[in-house]
Parts: C-alpha cells; sequence; structure tokens
C-alpha cells in the first residue's frame, strides 16, 4: 500500500457516516499493512529492529482522528552511532512521510533496555506496553521483549500496578465527572468511557502474562461488556467524523445529529436523541459497574482477602432465595457501608428473574421497603437496588424511565438517578439548613414525602408527567397494600411536585388572590410543608441550574405567605386596611432623623398598597432617600442609579429611579444587554406621583473587580437611550450556535402565554424561552412599539430557561380578549427569530 493509498482510506473513513466497514479495525489494518510495507523497503538499510502498535493502535482501535502510536526497538547489540543512523533512516522512511500526510503519529525510537527502564519509572509508559501489538520483526524477538516486561516490570510490580490504576480511575472519574449523567458525556475519559474499557483490559492482560486466568467476569458479563464496547466504538466513531477532528466530548449541539447517524430516526425529532441517551446511559452504566467488579477482585486478589475467583464485598447468597432477606441485604450494606459481593449480586439478579410478577411477593416486603425508604439509609440502599436492577423489578413501572435522558441544557441525571438523587437530599437535610432547615427539618422522614420523591417523575415521558404520575402512584401503592388515605396524599404530592415553583416564578404573589388560589389547593400546613420540602429536594436533585439564590427567595416568599394565610385564615379587605396600617406605623417608627414627619407623611402617601406589602421597610426607607436625592438633583438627569455587589449569589442589585415615560424598561433592558448583564429578576413600581422605584438583580460582571466600570458603562449608554430612542433599533441579541441547533430539533422551547384571569388588574404575559442576552430587552421595546404599558414584572431564570412574567395593560385597561392570541402569536414569532 502506498502513503496516497493510505491517505485515501484515512479519508473514506472520516467520511463515512454509519458505514460498518470503515470501523476502527478496518483503519488499524489499512496502517498495519503501509506500515509494514515501508519496514520491510527501509529493513535493507536501515539495519535489525524490530516495531510495535502501542495505545488504541496496539489494540486496533483506530478512530478516524486518533494517534498512530509506534515505537521502534533497536537491539542492544547496536553501537551508539549505528543506533542513530537506525533512527535517521527509520523516521524518514516510517514517521516523516506520516507526518507529511497529516497523521498525528505518537513515536519513539529506543532499545529494549531504555524500554524497560523508561517503563520501570512510569506506569503509563508501561501500561502502554502491555498494548503492544507486532507489526514487523520476528515473532521471537517480540516473544523475548514480552517475557522481558513481565519478568522485569509486571510480576514484581503487580500489586502496585493494580493500586495506582484503581487510583487514577478514581482521579479521572472525580475530574470528569459522572459521564453517564452529564449533559455533554466524554466518551473517552468519564465515567463508563473507554478508559474503563482500557482498565479491564490492561487487568486482564497483568493476570494472563503471569499465567493466571481469574475469573473477572462471568460468561454473561463478557458479553455484555463486548457488546457495550461495540455500541461505545460506534458512538465514538460517528462523534469523530461529526466533528471533524479528535473529539470525545458528546456536546448537546451535536447530540441529534448524532443518533440520525446512528439509526435513531431524523434529527428534526426528540424521540430518537433521547432514545440515542437513553442507550448511551444505560451501556455506560454497565462498563462502569463492571470496571468497579474488575478493579475490586484484582485488588482483593493482591492483598490476598480473596481466592482467585472468590467474591468481594458482602456475600449472603445462600439467603436470597427469599425476597425479604435481599431487602435485608440491601439495608445490611447501607448500614455497614459494605457494598454487596459481586458474586452476591449475580444470585440476586438470577432470584429476581425467578419471582413472578402475578404473585403477591412485592406485597409481602413492602412495609420493609418503605422504611428503609424512610430512614437514613434510603440513599445508600436505594442505589445498591438500582445498581442490580431490583428498584425495576420491584416496580414494574420504575424499569420504563430509569434510563430515561432528556433531550435538553436542564436535566444533569436520567430520570432513574434522578429520583434516588431527590431521596438522598431529604435525607441530607438538617434543622442547620440554609432553607428552611427550622420550618422542615422533621419532616424529612415523612414516608409520605419519601414515597412521592421516589415515585415524583415515575410518568416521564408523558405531556403531563405530573398528573399521569399520581395516577400511577395510586396504582402502584395499593398494589403493594398501602390504604387509600395514604395513597392519596403521596398522589397528590406528586401531581403538585411543581405547583409551588410555578407559582413562585411565574405569578405575582403580591396579589392576594394567588397566594389565596394556592392555599386553597393544599388545604392545610402540612401538605404545604411536604410540598415545600420535595420541591427543595427535586430542584436540588435536578442539577446545579435548578436551584438558584433568586428561586430560593420566591420560595421561601411563597411559603411563608401560604402558611400565614393557611393559619389566620384567608384576609379580607378589612385585614389588609389593617395590615397596611401597620406596615406605615412601622415604617415611622424607622424614620430617618433628618426627614421631617411631613416630608416622611408625604411619601408615605404616594406608595401603592402592593409596594407597601411586598417590599421589607429597610428597603422602602432607602428607596426613600434615593427618590429625594433624585428631586433634587443639580442637573437634569433623567435617572438616578445606585447598585449593589451581591457576592454571595453572584449578582448585583441596581435600583432605578426615574420619571414614569413609555419605554422606560426597554431602554434599562437594552442598556443592560449591551453590557453583558443579563437580568435575572426585577420589580418594578410607579409611584402615585409617576415616580418610578425599579429594582433589577443582574448577573455580576465576568471580572466582578470592575464592577463598577461596569456599571458606570451601563449608565453612559442608557442616558444615550433616553437623549436618541433610536438606539433601541441597534441592540444586539447574541444566541450561541448551541441554542439555535437545540432550537432547530425543538422549536416548542418557546412558549408565548397571554392570560386575563391571573390577575384582577392586568393581563399576565407568560414567556419561556431558551435564555441569550437581549431576550428581556427585545420582548419589553416589542411591547413599547406596540403602545402596551409594563406595569409589572417578574423575571427569573431557571435551568438556562428564560421564565418571564410580565403584567401588562392597553390604555389603562387589560389587553381585550379578542387580541390576546394574535399579540401572543406574533411575540412567539419575534422570539422564534432570534434563534432562526
Amino acid at each position: 500500500m502506498t502513503i496516497e493509498s493510505l491517505r485515501q482510506a484515512r479519508d473514506a473513513y472520516r467520511a463515512g457516516e454509519a458505514d460498518p466497514v470503515h470501523s476502527p479495525a478496518w483503519f488499524s489494518l489499512q496502517v498495519d499493512a503501509w506500515v509494514r510495507r515501508a519496514c520491510e523497503n527501509i529493513a535493507p538499510h536501515a539495519g535489525p529492529f524490530f516495531l510495535l502498535a502501542l495505545g488504541g493502535y496496539g489494540r486496533g482501535e483506530l478512530y478516524p482522528f486518533s494517534d498512530i502510536d509506534l515505537l521502534v526497538c533497536l537491539p542492544e547489540s547496536n553501537g551508539r552511532e549505528d543506533a542513530s543512523a537506525d533512527s535517521e533512516a527509520l523516521a524518514s522512511a516510517i514517521f516523516l512521510p506520516l507526518w507529511d500526510s497529516g497523521f498525528d503519529v505518537g513515536h519513539g525510537v529506543r532499545t529494549v533496555s531504555e524500554t524497560i527502564a523508561l517503563a520501570g519509572s512510569d506506569y503509563e509508559v508501561l501500561c502502554s506496553l502491555l498494548d503492544a501489538r507486532l507489526l514487523y520483526g520476528t515473532a521471537e524477538e517480540f516473544e523475548r521483549f514480552r517475557e522481558r516486561v513481565q519478568d522485569a516490570l509486571v510480576r514484581p510490580v503487580r500489586p502496585a500496578l493494580v493500586s495506582w490504576l484503581s487510583g487514577r480511575h478514581e482521579a479521572r472519574h472525580l475530574r470528569f465527572g459522572d459521564t453517564s449523567h452529564l449533559l455533554s458525556p466524554n466518551l473517552k475519559e468519564g465515567r463508563g468511557g473507554q478508559r474503563d474499557l482500557q482498565t479491564m483490559h490492561w487487568l486482564e492482560a497483568v493476570w494472563r502474562g503471569n499465567g493466571d486466568h481469574p475469573p473477572f467476569l462471568s460468561e454473561s458479563e463478557s458479553l455484555a461488556l463486548a457488546q457495550d464496547a461495540a455500541f461505545l466504538s460506534r458512538v465514538r466513531t460517528a462523534l469523530h467524523r461529526l466533528s471533524r477532528r479528535k473529539n470525545d466530548a458528546l456536546h448537546l449541539e451535536i447530540q441529534p445529529e448524532l443518533a440520525s447517524v446512528l439509526g435513531y430516526g431524523p434529527a428534526s425529532g426528540r424521540g430518537g436523541v433521547e432514545r440515542f441517551l437513553s442507550d448511551l446511559h444505560r451501556v455506560m452504566s454497565e462498563i462502569s459497574l463492571l470496571c468497579r467488579l474488575c478493579l475490586g477482585k484484582a485488588q482483593a486478589l493482591c492483598d490476598g482477602s480473596a481466592e482467585a475467583g472468590a467474591d468481594v464485598g458482602l456475600d449472603f447468597s445462600v439467603l436470597v432465595t427469599d425476597p425479604a432477606n435481599i431487602l435485608e441485604l440491601f439495608r445490611h450494606s447501607a448500614q455497614t457501608d459494605v457494598p454487596i459481593g459481586w458474586q452476591t449480586r449475580r444470585i440476586i439478579q438470577d432470584r429476581l428473574a425467578e419471582l413472578s410478577p402475578e404473585t403477591d411477593w412485592q406485597q409481602c416486603i413492602a412495609g420493609r421497603f418503605g422504611q428503609i425508604l424512610s430512614s437514613p439509609l434510603a440513599p445508600h440502599a436505594l442505589e445498591q437496588m438500582l445498581d442490580v436492577g431490583f428498584l425495576r423489578r420491584f416496580l414494574p413501572e420504575f424499569g420504563g424511565i430509569e434510563n430515561l435522558v432528556q433531550f435538553d441544557a436542564y436535566h444533569r441525571l436520567p430520570a432513574g438517578p434522578h429520583l434516588v438523587e431527590t431521596v438522598r437530599q431529604l435525607a441530607s437535610f438538617d434543622a442547620s439548613h440554609e432553607f428552611l432547615g427550622d420550618e422542615l427539618a422533621t419532616l424529612r422522614e415523612d414516608p409520605c414525602l419519601r414515597w412521592a420523591a421516589l415515585l415524583h417523575d415515575i410518568a416521564k415521558g408523558d405531556d403531563d408527567h405530573s398528573r399521569k404520575g399520581a395516577e400511577m402512584t395510586r396504582v402502584i401503592l395499593a398494589r403493594l397494600g398501602f390504604d387509600a388515605s395514604f395513597a392519596e396524599e403521596c398522589a397528590f404530592l406528586v401531581e403538585n411536585h411543581l405547583l409551588l415553583v410555578h407559582t413562585a416564578t411565574r405569578r405575582d404573589l403580591g396579589e392576594e388572590s394567588i397566594i389565596h388560589a394556592l392555599a386553597a389547593i393544599l388545604g392545610d400546613l402540612r401538605r404545604l410543608r411536604l410540598l415545600t420540602l420535595l420541591t427543595w429536594a427535586d430542584s436540588m436533585a435536578t442539577g446545579p441550574k435548578a436551584w438558584n439564590p433568586w428561586i430560593e427567595n420566591l420560595l421561601r416568599e411563597t411559603y411563608f405567605k401560604t402558611r400565614r394565610v393557611l393559619e389566620y385564615g384567608f384576609l379580607s379587605e378589612d385585614n389588609r386596611v389593617h395590615r397596611l396600617s401597620r406596615l406605615r406605623d412601622s415604617l415611622r417608627a424607622q424614620r430617618p432623623a433628618h426627614l421631617s414627619v411631613s416630608e416622611f407623611e408625604r411619601f408615605l402617601g404616594l406608595m401603592p398598597p402592593r409596594y407597601l406589602m411586598q417590599t421589607s421597610p429597610r428597603r422602602i426607607v432607602e428607596h426613600i432617600e434615593l427618590v429625594r436625592s433624585f428631586a433634587r438633583r443639580p442637573d437634569a438627569a433623567p435617572f438616578h442609579l445606585a447598585w449593589e455587589h451581591k457576592a454571595s449569589t453572584k449578582s448585583l442589585r441596581l435600583t432605578l429611579v426615574s420619571t414614569d415615560s413609555p419605554g422606560l424598561f426597554a431602554r434599562v433592558c437594552a442598556a443592560l444587554a449591551r453590557h453583558g448583564l443579563s437580568v435575572l429578576a426585577a420589580e418594578l413600581c410607579v409611584w402615585d406621583d409617576r415616580t418610578v422605584v425599579d429594582v433589577f438583580w443582574v448577573t455580576e460582571p465576568l471580572d466582578p473587580l470592575y464592577a463598577d466600570e461596569t456599571v458606570q458603562a451601563c449608565r453612559s449608554t442608557l442616558e444615550r437611550l433616553f437623549r436618541d430612542e433610536t438606539e433601541l433599533d441597534r441592540l444586539p441579541v447574541k444566541v450561541a450556535p448551541r441554542l439555535k441547533k437545540v432550537f432547530a430539533l425543538d422549536t416548542e422551547l418557546v412558549h408565548v402565554h397571554l392570560d386575563n384571569d391571573a390577575s384582577d388588574f392586568h393581563t399576565v404575559l407568560s414567556i419561556q424561552a431558551p435564555d441569550v442576552p437581549g431576550l428581556l430587552a427585545t420582548v419589553s421595546l416589542s411591547l413599547y412599539r406596540l403602545g402596551i404599558d409594563l406595569i409589572f414584572a417578574k423575571i427569573a431564570t431557571q435551568k438556562d430557561k428564560a421564565m418571564d412574567i410580565l403584567h401588562i395593560r392597553e390604555g389603562g385597561e387589560k389587553i381585550p380578549a379578542t387580541e390576546c392570541d394574535a399579540l401572543a402569536r406574533s411575540l412567539r414569532l419575534l422570539i422564534c427569530s432570534l434563534y432562526a
């Protein structure tokens, strides 16, 4: 084969889509053919040598953009000058043509002794030699080389090498995370990736070279591993081809196209990519488990704590004929923090397969399962139940969602691990917890709450998974023998597990009707407390972007306002007047000394009731000072802007005082967007004399040290926007290519809805869309152009998604019902155009 033929083979390999012929093994053979021919051509001129393939090439796994690792071994008899001459000739004949043709080549030219010495000081090199495959030279030379590696390196250091492999394995997983659970898994380095496959290969090579054949894996496990490895190889090959480079991170934007290439259906729908991600999660989880098995057995053998083929961990295999004893084994494992042995795991799985779903074995152990679920041991026990497959056997509905992966930018875990993680979060909640710990900690082990945590996403994948999940919860708990009242309480929590966060982030908590409606749904204080704790645990289990200080504050406010109604009853108009009177009295007690009584009373008289009831007294006094300074400003500046850096929440709080004018909110949002400040939340208020007091929470600058400079630049931009309205038309909206690709796959990511019933005084505009800088400014500018007044805004960013609630009016009235649908369609088309 000529170098040109090899280039053509490489190009065909890289261009092939799902072509099974052009595989890593096939391309390795093509490279083999060229290398052997090059060696045959140079051998008469270069002297004696043999050539080895190392690493992935040694294993016959050359991916489209993999490195080609080669090692030239020179005989000991060569003198130093001869060896140097051989090196130059070999480099010219083998390495240079590959480099010139654009191949990435890892190379070495050493004597056998030099190679042994280097491998003796570097386990990375030693492991690469375990992959060594002869490309050119005599089989006798290669066999002597392998024996020397085994005698001089592997046998003397086998315990240390196994310990190093185990430490390297754990360090890599800490660095790259649980790959099977990440939004953008690393197919090579992460947990369940190809490094885990390599680790198992090296362990087998260590024992095989010593003449031992320990049964690390059973026949069925070896078959499953081979199938998993083949699937992962196909995925990585396709990823290299689509990326057109060496890339092992499966980023969100490439997942739909990759799923399509692998035969999961067109890239224009969510179903195919979600099935692909679910299969990938299952495969990588299984590889990770099998790698842990091999490492555990190898370490036990090296420590002398197990005979070849013996189990590692808890072994009560004689007891597992009774499902009740299987549960006791999970409990004992969690209590002692010792994993269930692998042989016992196999026996449990065989026993579970024999249990008929028609029998009542689940009902017989449901009480004991519930005790474990409600105990501090639940997280550890459930994790092992998930690994062994017990959960999907005990709860057949669990099997349908265990590996379900949602294609979006928010969910960190597949549905099954997410449910277990929700229970883990509850188990970690205590009275010292910063979020309502003293209020809620006593309920963390409530059986109803724990069952709801385990089942709240049991219908995930259904369009209305909360309602459907409640129906399934009733069926499951009835089948397990729980009474109807307990099942109904659990079903209530499942059906409403999103109620609090949706109310907090989408509704105006200043309107008493909203809180009254929520209290009416809940009915009692216990349900409120359970649902609040479930909401927190669900958000924490979803991922770091599902819970932030802003959502925490909103949920805290929702909790206390609803609790007040449930404890003291629904507020009448008389109660409201009395409460406002007490608020004003509290403010009078905090009147600054430099403000006269008459001046202070004038300010109080200008404040709307909603503002008084929703703003803390200390903050109101601060606002009075800002309004007073604005009124006495020496220049004619159209606004006054104050700011505060909130390091704990990584945000800035900006307070704007101005005089109400059309388009004010649009101008502020445009100025913030131009300087890269995304609005996390906003509270808008107009006093009775048309004084505007708007508070914005925005993301902090990339470098918080320059926060003052950024705010000053934003102030200057806002001044220009006040002077020249045409500046608004040059608003930049930055949309990352990743979001464009995700939106192209699922245009339903954008929702726009107008509701005239959600508020007594305003039309409520709800917007959900992928968050990008400039989104809010674009929407507010459009409303301004249409002559629609923005009265109140609740802006929140949840899980990378903008969740904006705008209270609007037209001519002092709600938007006419006949115009709502047309306005919603127009705004949705406008927002969708940003991602096109």
